[in-house]
């Protein structure tokens, strides 16, 4: 059986899913924790809604472990890590519940959400090397349109740190020049619209117009940057899970180990090249956009003095074959 259930703004009216996981079974939910403050159940109320929401953006009916998983991935790329554990925990609350009644089987048991220590632990774990990340980009040899769209997507991620949330609210009209340099208008983590600017190398710039143009792209008002390719949604906003799969898989056509890297490895990368190469952590911090200077320090490790721009340090690295 199913039934529909109609979530926020921005995302699809109604998204099937499972009767188990249906509005009154939320409000039950709800219910059950009225005895904590006003203010815990606001926030638990919040966060399923943006849970429910990401399903029906990437259209999961019936949600499992990697689902969570995948959830938990994008939190921590578009939010704080607090934020994220918090959204978590709601969830992995909400599905005990529901495992509770025998209503559905307890898919979020066991994933954990990294604290800023964990990720101090394991970013340089998960970080692709110059050599790996190289590889990662000259793999892409057609110059069908999946290809070149999927070599812009990675190099825009692993050069210039993009998370993947914000690929996917990039628009074809998103490419400004100011002073002589490029600049994407980027909707960052936790921010209401395009509030921030990220230069971008003439190399990811020409990479990104190949693809735009070989889609015969009008740069309309509204126009999605990156477009699906599936034919379900063809022609529609690329969407974070398919970006996830495209890093997976093609860490597994170049013989990395896609267990311990993911998406999100690809920030974590440009950050960790770019401080080994000389760029200063105040730089990395504003490149990468980071709220909190110590997140950005978890990528240091000896690091010289110098005053070159990062984004293009790091470009003409991965430039070369």
């Amino acid at each position: 059986m199913t039934t529909a259930l109609t979530v926020g703004v921005g995302v699809p009216a109604a998204v099937v899913v499972d009767t188990s996981l249906s509005q009154s079974l939320v409000a039950d939910w709800l219910s059950f924790n009225a005895d904590k403050a006003e203010a815990t159940r606001k926030t638990y109320s919040k966060a399923l809604e943006n849970f429910f929401a990401w399903l029906a953006q990437n259209e999961i009916c019936a949600p499992r472990r990697e689902n969570i998983i995948s959830y938990r991935d994008d939190l921590c790329s578009t939010k704080k890590v607090s934020t994220a554990r918090l959204y978590l925990t709601a969830v992995k609350i909400f599905f005990r519940f529901v495992s509770s009644k025998n209503l559905y089987p307890n898919v979020a048991e066991g994933v954990k959400a990294p604290s800023l220590a964990e990720l101090a632990e394991t970013h340089s774990r998960e970080a692709l090397t110059l050599d790996e990340a190289k590889q990662v980009l000259f793999s892409f040899k057609g110059k069908d349109i999946k290809t070149l769209r999927d070599k812009a997507i990675m190099r825009l991620m692993l050069n210039c740190g993009l998370r993947s949330i914000e690929i996917v609210r990039l628009d074809a009209q998103d490419i400004e020049r100011r002073h002589g340099k490029i600049f994407l208008k980027v909707w960052g983590k936790g921010r209401a619209g395009k509030t921030a600017r990220v230069e971008i190398s003439k190399t990811v710039y020409n990479m990104i117009l190949d693809y735009l143009n070989a889609r015969n792209s009008k740069r309309m008002k509204g126009e999605p940057m990156f477009l699906s390719t599936a034919n379900r949604n063809c022609g529609q906003r690329l969407q974070t899970q398919s970006i996830s799969r495209l890093a997976k898989k093609t860490f597994r056509a170049c013989g990395i180990d896609a267990s311990t890297v993911t998406c999100h490895s690809c920030r974590h990368t440009a950050a960790t090249l770019m401080i080994q190469n000389g760029v200063s952590v105040a730089k990395v911090q504003r490149i990468l956009r980071h709220r909190n200077p110590a997140t950005t320090e978890i990528y240091r490790h000896d690091i010289t003095a110098a005053s070159n721009d990062g984004v293009q340090i790091l470009s003409d690295l991965l430039d070369v074959a």
